[in-house]
């Protein structure tokens, strides 16, 4: 686990009961602002299904995942 962006976290609480959608964009801003896990390969796949790309240096990649 990386370091958690906790002031992210608290301005972006994920919705209850979410729609795909907004998963993968709940998702997508935290990979890009948060690095307190790696992006799994199921919320990959959900985030490629969504047309979301992640800049190599996002903080929810440093753990190695790849896009």
């Amino acid at each position: 686990m990386g370091k958690i962006n906790v002031s992210w976290h608290e301005a972006h609480k994920m919705p209850d009961n979410p729609s795909e959608q907004q998963r993968a964009e709940w998702h997508y801003g935290h990979a890009l602002n948060c690095g307190c896990r790696k992006v799994t390969p199921s919320i990959q796949a959900l985030l490629d299904s969504h047309g979301y790309t992640l800049p190599a240096d996002a903080p929810g990649l440093a753990s190695g995942v790849q896009h």
